[in-house]
């Protein structure tokens, strides 16, 4: 058992942070606060709808045969796609994004699935996050120093597609790779190898909240369940292009990084 699953319990009971709180008007701070449903379609479906039109474009230059259009559509989409995970669940999952807290919920399940990524091993994550932030007897969402990767050795791994690269010193999902072999082993409740920080951290997550945990093993296998679905579609229609589409699209292109 690592040091972290030994003193989650104890840092939530003895860790106080004296934080510094800015001087804000509350009336200014609670008018930023304020939620808005129209814009959060505006923001959420409005990006969703970019990835639909550019997926669909993508689409018809495959069927044409029209190679040069198809790659440049398929980085586009890919580009719109690659800030589903990340970006986007990270709005969502403060619930904050839209008035009307389904809503919240409804988009950040539609962006998470496709994406292969748990929202609720994140949410256990940020909210230690939050609480400590870069305190390291609690938060371990990101640990410093993060040192910086040559340039080129990054671009190798990371373009046009992201397979191998894993969540070290921070949390997230990895290359296409492993996000697949991670979401496997959760939803036959293995759990993840801790092997990395992130996913030292991880495992010390769930094994310190076992409900959270059931939850994430059920998105694992609803994950498992929806791209098995594509791929028996693919088998079935022909359609070869469904995969790329459907199940690797956010770790295409210029994907945001800040979901790895």
């Amino acid at each position: 058992m690592s040091s972290h699953e030994q003193s989650l319990a104890g840092v939530r009971e003895s860790l106080r942070v004296k934080w510094y709180r800015s001087p804000v008007d509350p009336k200014r701070l609670g008018e930023l606060m304020t939620r808005s449903d129209l814009q959060g379609w505006w923001q959420s479906a409005g990006h969703l709808a970019l990835v639909v039109f550019t997926g669909l474009a993508t689409y018809l230059f495959w069927r044409q045969e029209s190679w040069g259009a198809f790659a440049i559509a398929l980085f586009v989409y890919g580009t719109f796609s690659s800030f589903l995970p990340g970006a986007a669940v990270h709005e969502l999952g403060y619930g904050t994004v839209f008035r009307t807290k389904w809503l919240n919920k409804l988009f950040l399940y539609l962006f998470s699935l496709p994406s292969w990524w748990n929202p609720f091993d994140y949410a256990l994550s940020h909210t230690y996050h939050h609480r400590y932030t870069l305190h390291p007897e609690g938060d371990h969402e990101v640990i410093l120093p993060l040192r910086p990767t040559p340039a080129f050795p990054v671009a190798v791994t990371l373009f046009p597609i992201s397979i191998f690269s894993r969540p070290v010193n921070v949390f997230g999902r990895g290359g296409l790779f492993t996000a697949i072999v991670d979401t496997m082993r959760t939803a036959l409740g293995v759990g993840v190898p801790s092997n990395t920080p992130a996913r030292e951290w991880l495992a010390a997550l769930r094994a310190d909240q076992a409900s959270e945990r059931h939850k994430a093993v059920w998105w694992a296998r609803l994950i498992v369940l929806f791209h098995t679905g594509v791929i028996v579609i693919t088998i079935v229609t022909g359609l070869w292009i469904l995969p790329i589409l459907l199940s690797i699209t956010t770790f295409l292109s210029a994907r945001n990084s800040g979901s790895n």
